[in-house]
């Protein structure tokens, strides 16, 4: 059991890590208005890839921009968003209904 609980304490630990690194890298795209895609959708990719609550706003973030960018691929990672991440798109969602 003990074995169980490092282990994910561990992956939470990589998870914020993972934040640290990204975060600034979100900021910078969307401070300095980058519009390079393959910068953006790399950045994407990483941050989809940070299953904490943190990870989903900071995705929710650069998505949000990206669309100022691309309106119609940006489409194309909303639905990576629902399919990896269906629960907490779900109740943002729900959220953004009340």
């Amino acid at each position: 059991m003990e074995d169980k609980k490092n282990v994910a304490v561990n992956i939470m630990k990589s998870y914020e890590e993972k934040y640290n690194i990204y975060y600034p890298l979100v900021e910078r795209i969307i401070n300095k208005k980058i519009k390079d895609i393959h910068e953006i959708e790399s950045t994407l990719d990483l941050v989809l890839e940070i299953y904490t609550e943190k990870g989903f706003n900071l995705f929710l973030k650069l998505l949000f921009y990206y669309s100022e960018v691309d309106m119609e691929k940006s489409y194309a990672y909303l639905d990576l968003l629902k399919e990896y991440r269906k629960e907490e798109y779900d109740e943002y969602i729900k959220k953004l209904s009340m």
